[in-house]
């Protein structure tokens, strides 16, 4: 803000430009199907259970698309800007293995990632969430979680990541054993967004099994059928609260 001078009068701030992130909606889901012989000669409590497998199936779809965004380094579709979203020129890309120095350098650079359209307004963001594979859950706790001085040496200095409360989230699925990602914390900046089709955060599912309606599948052919519908779409808002690591 400019300083206003004694019986001056205020002038108008310069107004940011911005940038606008786009992103379309998917419909995923499909049906099962349960056979009256298949009621007749199986548990009926597993047949109880298909609704509950379909939305849990449901969840785990949305889960895997919002961290494959990340996995896959995948190209934004910003108004001014279509590259990956970990690249050099956004200046969140690292090739270090995940230990105290190349930690140390990814939260240097989202420290010093500068606003949208300028180069000297640095944000000082801080990470919130430390991503990483199954494979490297020790080394994610030693340096999270470790009090007993500086993690992976002798020294007796406090360890200065404790600070930060990291939350490490391990990604089970992830098979890559080596790369590693910093999310800032939504709050301070846009991060990733996941857009509902008219704000159904649930998956829809819907059943045909009446006998006395004759386009139903129960009427047709004895069968039961379950139909699972969930429609949304995933997005980057702010590529400037993640830093990536893709360690050859």
């Amino acid at each position: 803000l400019p300083t206003v001078g004694q019986n001056d009068s205020y002038a108008p701030l310069t107004s940011p430009t911005d940038e606008e992130a786009t992103f379309s909606i998917s419909k995923r889901g499909g049906t099962e199907t349960v056979t009256l012989e298949m009621m007749a000669n199986d548990d009926v409590g597993a047949m109880r259970r298909i609704p509950l497998r379909l939305g849990r199936a449901a969840a785990q779809t949305l889960y895997r698309t919002v961290f494959d965004f990340i996995k896959d380094n995948t190209v934004l579709s910003f108004t001014d800007d279509t590259t990956a979203l970990f690249t050099a020129g956004h200046a969140n890309l690292g090739t270090a293995a995940l230990n105290p120095d190349s930690l140390d350098a990814a939260l240097t650079r989202m420290k010093i990632q500068t606003a949208y359209n300028t180069s000297t307004e640095p944000l000082g963001l801080v990470p919130r969430f430390l991503l990483h594979p199954p494979d490297l859950w020790r080394t994610v706790d030693k340096l999270v979680n470790s009090k007993n001085g500086e993690p992976f040496t002798t020294d007796n200095d406090n360890n200065p990541f404790l600070q930060l409360k990291l939350q490490p989230i391990e990604i089970y699925y992830w098979t890559d054993t080596n790369n590693w990602y910093l999310v800032a914390n939504p709050s301070d900046i846009p991060t990733m967004e996941v857009g509902f089709f008219e704000g159904n955060e649930d998956p829809e599912i819907f059943v045909s099994d009446q006998e006395n309606i004759s386009n139903s599948s129960m009427f047709s052919a004895d069968k039961i059928t379950y139909k699972i519908r969930h429609i949304y779409g995933v997005g980057v808002l702010d590529y400037r609260g993640f830093d990536g690591s893709t360690v050859s």
